[in-house]
């Protein structure tokens, strides 16, 4: 086993420059990972010693021989490295396999050193305490059972003992089937069925039966038992995807023979799947349910239904039933204080916008309008001294997180930046993204920015890099310029050669084929893919796609931004059947990466109008009503 025995050489006192950061060839590097060229991963790792990435080919060479590598190996480097993101992301690695190795003792010392394990590593924990008989993670174990997604094996001895002490229970194992049905695993759920004797109505035949006609296969699950229960619930909540009226026949059908509880969950699916397709109807069904114990995504499709019906007082009354710190959110914060204002209770909304106007998000800039107190805020920008900079880019992980960058290594940049800015006060969290935008890291530089708790610099938050490409695009197109750079940032965080996993490439983050559109649209004779990450490219098919829809949705820019990132057909079939207050309908736009985006867009547009003469710096004059579905 080869040793890792070189001590780290740099200088805490030492700032590197730019031409200094290129020290390994991380292509190189990458190239022996893939092949597992270990004794080209050691000599990358000899050559390199004593230099900011010395760590990475070490690493590496662990890794691929997770296996094999001794204790000592596995302590050198987590003891030579410690306090970085690799370290840690090694002893995610390693612990699993002191776990795989049963080296219990080793595993608990290692443990005690992660800040949030997983729930894989949770019940090898509690593997190990057993180990020593002690059973008091057992208890604090059992909560990762009611969940419906499948959990990792090292979790499975844990139910086999809380099974077998009787901890959980028969009527546990069929809660959490129900659930797994209810989230649309449907094999899972079958494979649940071993922890109450595999009953036979849940084979895969009889599964895909009720998966493919499940208005059919109800009529035939009547007989008594808990399996042809839970495959009824099953069935109507498919049936309440396709015909939500059908399915609400149904359960008032059933009801007779329902618990409680049972018409409870019935109601309570079938209002949540019909309040994501704006039913009319899911307020009143989700009034029959119970939003208790609930994710919290499903507890706000309850309040977003009520929203959509313009039931303040249900806005109100759900909002309230929510726990502590979810009502201490924003979002609820935000519309608790609307249910308010509408109901004629003014003091007890403005004392909400009050306290929400000293943030700067879409809900700040809401409350701000709302009190008449517009970005009052001071907009002058900070100027870091060069000591504090150069102090930033001393640190070794700032040395890394560049020399990274550089070589285009941007997920492990990014790791190693966002590890150094923890417990930075704000003037070094405004060096340091100072820093990061002048090494054009635009992304770190707003990231970091954005962290700071009294000093502000909105020129770091909301930077306009490309800003003589992205005018001349945006006026060829009659666009709000601050409009394209909102956009810009939250697609790209203006990067211009960042591709999405989806395929979405550039600053705008354009699709292969909607570029290609675009372009026969521009008549641009000579376009090939390599156009779409060019800067001016770019954002000349950008701006010319967002303009085409702002002009297909009469200039409302809710409906062009929303179109933009999820499609404009989804955009109109979100729309009501009258005209919609349009912060109810971003609030129930039923993608949540949609839904944030929207928000996002609209209000980075209005920071940005503070740098662009006639652009209007009130969110509201974005907002224009909804007009009703046609």
């Amino acid at each position: 086993m080869r040793a890792l025995s070189v001590t780290l050489l740099l200088s805490s006192h030492l700032l590197l420059s730019a031409s200094a950061f290129a020290n390994i060839d991380l292509d190189e590097l990458r190239q022996a990972v893939r092949a597992r060229d270990l004794p080209r991963l050691a000599q990358i790792s000899d050559a390199n010693q004593g230099k900011p990435l010395e760590m990475y080919p070490n690493y590496y060479w662990l890794t691929l021989q997770l296996k094999q590598i001794s204790a000592d190996d596995a302590n050198q480097f987590l003891n030579r490295y410690a306090n970085t993101p690799l370290a840690n992301r090694f002893r995610d690695d390693w612990i699993k396999e002191l776990a795989r190795r049963q080296a219990w003792s080793s595993f608990e010392q290692e443990y005690a050193k992660i800040d949030s394990p997983s729930a894989e590593l949770q019940c090898f924990k509690s593997q190990a305490a057993q180990v020593r008989n002690d059973n008091s993670t057992l208890k604090a174990n059992k909560a990762l059972w009611f969940t419906p997604k499948p959990l990792a094996a090292s979790c499975n001895p844990i139910f086999d003992t809380l099974f077998a002490n009787g901890s959980l229970s028969e009527n546990d194992a069929w809660w959490r089937i129900r659930q797994a049905l209810a989230a649309n695993r449907a094999d899972f759920a079958r494979q649940l069925t071993s922890r109450v004797g595999s009953p036979s109505e849940f084979s895969a035949k009889n599964l895909a039966a009720i998966n493919s006609a499940p208005d059919k296969q109800i009529k035939q699950l009547n007989a008594a038992g808990r399996a042809n229960l839970e495959l009824q619930l099953y069935a109507l909540e498919l049936i309440g995807r396709k015909s939500p009226e059908q399915a609400a026949l149904i359960i008032e059908q059933l009801s007779p023979n329902l618990s409680a509880a049972d018409q409870r969950f019935a109601w309570q699916q079938l209002g949540l799947s019909a309040a994501r397709r704006h039913h009319p109807n899911a307020s009143f069904w989700l009034s029959k349910a119970d939003m208790n114990d609930l994710e919290e995504e499903d507890q706000a499709w309850f309040i977003r239904s009520a929203l959509r019906a313009e039931d303040w007082n249900a806005v109100e009354s759900r909002i309230k039933a929510l726990p502590a710190e979810t009502q201490a959110k924003n979002t609820y914060r935000y519309w608790l204080a609307r249910a308010y204002e509408t109901q004629n209770k003014a003091n007890a909304a403005n004392e909400i916008y009050l306290q929400l106007a000293d943030g700067f998000d879409y809900y700040g800039l809401l409350a701000q309008e709302k009190l008449g107190t517009m970005l009052q805020e001071s907009r002058a920008p900070y100027t870091s001294k060069p000591e504090e900079i150069n102090a930033i880019a001393a640190l070794p992980g700032v040395v890394r997180a560049l020399s990274l960058n550089q070589q285009n290594w941007r997920v492990e940049a990014n790791r190693e930046w966002n590890f150094a800015m923890q417990g930075l006060s704000d003037t070094q969290l405004l060096a340091a993204a100072e820093l990061a935008r002048k090494n054009k890291m635009y992304d770190r530089s707003i990231y970091t920015a954005e962290r700071t708790q009294k000093i502000h610099d909105f020129t770091l938050r909301y930077p306009m890099p490309y800003r003589e490409e992205a005018e001349q695009a945006a006026k060829e197109q009659g666009l709000d310029p601050a409009w394209v750079y909102g956009l810009m940032r939250q697609e790209s965080r203006f990067i211009s050669d960042i591709r999405s996993s989806a395929g979405a490439a550039g600053l705008m983050q354009l699709m292969p084929n909607t570029a290609k559109w675009v372009a026969g649209k521009m008549k641009i004779s000579d376009f090939s893919s390599a156009d779409i990450t060019d800067v001016t490219s770019n954002l000349q098919m950008g701006t010319y796609y967002l303009a085409y829809w702002a002009e297909n949705f009469n200039g409302n820019a809710i409906l062009a931004t929303a179109g933009y990132n999820a499609g404009p057909g989804n955009a109109r079939k979100w729309r009501a059947d009258r005209e919609l207050d349009p912060t109810i309908y971003i609030e129930t736009i039923p993608f949540s990466e949609t839904r944030d985006y929207v928000k996002k867009v609209l209000s980075n547009a209005s920071h940005y109008a503070h740098y662009f003469k006639g652009s209007p710096t009130q969110l509201s004059h974005r907002l224009e009503k909804v007009p009703a579905a046609q």
